[in-house]
C-alpha cells in the first residue's frame, strides 16, 4: 500500500470517528450540558493526549523542558483560540442540531485550515497542480456547504405560526451566528499541528519514531484548548448548581466519556495520516479529513431523526450538499499523489 493511500484512508477513518462523536450527547437523559463537556473536555484534552504522550514520545514531558518559549508558544495560543471554538461548537450543536451545525463549522474550518497552511507554510508550491487540485477541492467543499446550509434552512421553515416562525428565524440566525464564528477559529485545531512542527522534530531528535512526531504537539495545543473550555464548563456549574449531578447516573458519564474517546481516536488518527500525506499532507489531510466528518454528521444527523418532519425539498438540497462533498473528497485524495 503507498504512503499517499495509507494517510488517505487514516484521513477518511479519523473524520468518520469523529462525525459521530456528537451521538451520545443525544442518549444524555439527566446530566446538564455543563457536566457532559466538563467529562469530554478532560477526556479528550488532558487524559488521553497525556497518556499517548507519555507511551510513545520518550522523554515526555521533558522534552518541553529543551526548548524554547517561542518554540511552542504558536501552538498553545493557536490552541486556546480553537478552544473557544468549542465552546461555541457545543452551544451550536444544541441549538442547530448536529448535521447543520457540524456542516457550518466544519466547512469554515476546512477552508482556513486548508489554505492558511498552504499559504504560510508552502508558499513555493502555491502554483504548483497539487495546489490547484486542492483549491478545487475546497471551492467544492463551500458549494457543499452553501447547499447543506440552505437545507438547513428549509427545514426550519416548516409550517407554524407567524409568532413561532419569527422566533424560530430569530434563534436559527442566532445559532448560525455561533456556528460561523465557531467555524472560522476551529481551524486554529489544525493551524497549530502545522506551527508546531518544531516540536514534532525535537521529539524525533529525541528518538520518537516519525509518525508519532505529531503525538507531542497534541499535548501543547489541547492544553490551550482546555482552558476556555474549562473556564466554562466551571463557571456553569457554579452559576446553575448542577455539581450535584456529577455524583448520579453513570449512564451519563460514561456517554460522556465515549463522546471524549471518539473526538480524540479521530484526533489521533489524523495526526498520523499528515505523516503520509507528502509535503501538502497538513492541508490536503485536514480538507479530507473534515469533509468526511461533515458527511459523517449528516448521515448520523438523518439517522438519529433530525429530519423527520422536515420537507421533501430540503431532503433534496441535502443530498445534493452531501453528494458534492463526496466529490470534494475525491478530488482533494488526488493532490496527494
Amino acid at each position: 500500500m503507498s504512503s499517499s493511500l495509507t494517510g488517505i484512508l487514516l484521513a477518511l477513518l479519523g473524520g468518520v470517528c469523529v462525525g459521530n462523536c456528537m451521538l451520545p450527547l443525544r442518549r444524555i437523559r439527566k446530566w446538564p450540558w455543563e457536566c457532559t463537556w466538563l467529562v469530554f473536555s478532560l477526556v479528550s484534552l488532558v487524559v488521553v493526549p497525556w497518556l499517548i504522550a507519555v507511551l510513545v514520545i520518550p522523554g515526555w514531558p521533558g522534552l518541553y523542558l529543551s526548548l524554547a518559549p517561542a518554540v511552542w508558544l504558536p501552538s498553545f495560543l493557536l490552541g486556546f483560540g480553537w478552544g473557544i471554538a468549542q465552546v461555541l461548537f457545543g452551544i451550536s450543536v444544541v441549538r442547530l442540531g448536529m448535521s447543520l451545525a457540524f456542516t457550518i463549522i466544519i466547512g469554515l474550518g476546512t477552508i482556513f485550515g486548508t489554505l492558511v497552511p498552504l499559504v504560510a507554510l508552502h508558499r513555493s508550491q502555491l502554483f504548483s497542480g497539487s495546489s490547484g487540485i486542492l483549491i478545487a477541492g475546497c471551492a467544492l467543499m463551500v458549494f457543499g456547504v452553501m447547499l447543506s446550509g440552505i437545507a438547513g434552512r428549509l427545514r426550519e421553515q416548516r409550517a407554524a405560526s407567524p409568532a413561532s416562525a419569527s422566533q424560530a428565524d430569530t434563534a436559527y440566525l442566532t445559532g448560525l451566528g455561533i456556528a460561523i464564528l465557531s467555524g472560522v477559529l476551529s481551524s486554529m485545531l489544525n493551524l497549530s499541528l502545522a506551527f508546531g512542527e518544531p516540536i514534532a522534530q525535537a521529539s524525533v531528535h529525541g528518538g520518537a519514531a516519525a509518525s508519532n512526531a505529531a503525538f507531542a504537539v497534541w499535548p501543547v495545543a489541547l492544553l490551550g484548548g482546555l482552558i476556555p473550555n474549562l473556564a466554562y464548563t466551571l463557571w456553569l456549574l457554579s452559576r446553575n448548581r448542577t455539581w450535584k449531578f456529577l455524583s448520579h447516573t453513570w449512564q451519563d458519564a460514561s456517554l460522556s466519556l465515549l463522546m471524549g474517546l471518539l473526538w480524540i481516536g479521530a484526533v489521533a488518527i489524523y495526526g498520523v495520516s499528515t505523516r503520509y500525506l507528502g509535503t501538502l499532507g497538513d492541508s490536503a489531510g485536514w480538507a479530507i479529513f473534515q469533509i468526511v466528518m461533515v458527511v459523517t454528521a449528516n448521515v448520523a444527523g438523518l439517522v438519529s431523526g433530525e429530519w423527520k418532519q422536515a420537507p421533501r425539498r430540503s431532503l433534496v438540497v441535502l443530498a445534493c450538499g452531501v453528494l458534492v462533498l463526496v466529490f470534494a473528497t475525491v478530488t482533494t485524495a488526488f493532490s496527494t499523489r
